[in-house]
């Protein structure tokens, strides 16, 4: 497994709340952005819970900043 492949996979997963607050915005934004796919998908940690790799949101944030800077 590539060291990229084990930052994935061995990165925590964030709930709705956690998401908003990293991205500075409120639950439903958060929930409209994804509803619009507009950001990573989800995943499934069990039938009841769901939430975003950190490392998945980081790269989307990061991918977003480069993009304003062109």
């Amino acid at each position: 497994m590539s060291d990229e492949n084990k930052k994935t996979a061995l990165s925590p997963v964030l709930r709705i709340d956690q998401v908003a607050e990293l991205l500075g915005c409120s639950i439903r934004h958060v929930r409209n952005l994804h509803r619009e796919g507009r950001m990573p998908p989800r995943i499934a940690i069990s039938e009841r819970l769901i939430g975003w790799r950190e490392s998945d949101l980081e790269a989307w944030l990061q991918a977003h900043r480069e993009e304003g800077q062109k």
